[in-house]
């Protein structure tokens, strides 16, 4: 239905009733049967072929609009069974292959995230909320990038939601250069949306602490992000105060406790820079809250481009049009049926 879709501007909610004009053919060959079992004239004998029979061109003009009009009912009928949709093309172009959103996850991978404040830590815990969240939107493209002192795409934003999950499950940052690259981070997600014609584009961005390296700064990736019309949602992970994290010495592994350092005035000022919202989550179970909330945000923001028409607007022309041809089939058989009798 797709290809429909985008020429008409209506999504259809219950399409499975457009199989209901799979009966067409047959009611096209009941009606031609009916048609031709009826037949208008004034019949003479003894005379020649051609005065035989003299038809009345009304009514056969009639019947082929009784004809048509019949079969106009039924696709109508159908069309409103299928409860049809407005999409409102003035405040977002739907894009052509279908796609909700084009969202990036960019996740801070650097040693800090290791910490078990989160359970089992920081990082394990974001992978599987973002793993649930990539289970939820199946028509979005969804990106992957990971940061630490540096950053690279883990994933180019795609509908293989496949592949974006065995990715996210390979992510552990052991391969990148140590530190917390946030701007590097940001604009990374940012060069993945750069220039993309669909209207609804975000970044989720994770992190566990302060931009202490990287050539580009916060504030410039938000500029950058702003400049695209890339909503920014940030996430500060970790609890207050300390939080216990692996230590391998040379006397073994053990646990030490590093301090939480988030630079929460950065994070909220890159959301509100582009629209976006900061949550800070301080253990598993408030960081899946957040991405749910980031979730039904987003979904909001979709409906925004969309128009919903249930028996309002479009719909109630197409009522009055049932309407209209049910009475003038009904006229038009009684017509009929006098003419015939």
């Amino acid at each position: 239905m797709s290809i429909i879709e985008e020429y008409i501007g209506y999504e259809f909610k219950e399409p499975l009733w457009f199989f209901l004009l799979l009966f067409l053919p047959l009611f096209i060959w009941l009606f031609s049967k009916l048609n031709k079992s009826k037949q208008f004239g004034i019949k003479y004998t003894n005379a020649a072929d051609k005065q035989k029979e003299i038809t009345s061109f009304l009514v056969l003009t009639l019947r082929m609009f009784m004809y048509a009009a019949k079969l106009l009912l039924f696709l109508c009928f159908v069309v409103l069974l299928s409860k049809p949709i407005k999409i409102n093309k003035a405040a977002s172009k739907p894009d052509k292959n279908g796609f909700g959103i084009d969202l990036v996850f960019v996740l801070d991978v650097s040693l800090s995230m290791q910490a078990m404040d989160l359970k089992p830590n920081r990082l394990e815990s974001a992978k599987r909320v973002i793993g649930n969240f990539i289970q939820q939107r199946k028509n979005d493209r969804i990106g992957l990038v990971v940061y630490s002192g540096e950053a690279y795409s883990s994933c180019h934003k795609t509908t293989d939601h496949q592949l974006l999950q065995s990715q996210l499950q390979y992510v552990n940052g052991s391969d990148l250069i140590q530190g917390t690259a946030i701007g590097v981070g940001l604009g990374t997600g940012v060069t993945q949306l750069r220039g993309d014609s669909t209207s609804s584009k975000a970044i989720v961005l994770l992190t566990d602490g302060k931009n202490n390296i990287g050539d580009i700064s916060p504030l410039e990736a938000a500029e950058l992000a702003f400049n695209e019309g890339i909503r920014v949602y940030t996430i500060g992970v970790g609890t207050n105060g300390y939080a216990p994290i692996p230590d391998v010495g040379i006397f073994g592994s053990g646990i030490s406790y590093s301090l939480v350092e988030i630079d929460e005035d950065i994070l909220k000022e890159i959301s509100n820079k582009t629209g976006g919202r900061y949550f800070r989550a301080t253990d598993s179970k408030s960081l899946q809250n957040i991405i749910s909330e980031i979730d039904k945000i987003e979904k909001k923001m979709m409906n925004k481009n969309q128009s919903v028409l249930p028996v309002t607007a479009n719909l109630e022309l197409l009522i009055a049009l049932l309407l209209l041809l049910t009475g003038l089939i009904i006229i038009g058989d009684i017509f009929l049926f006098m003419v015939y009798e």
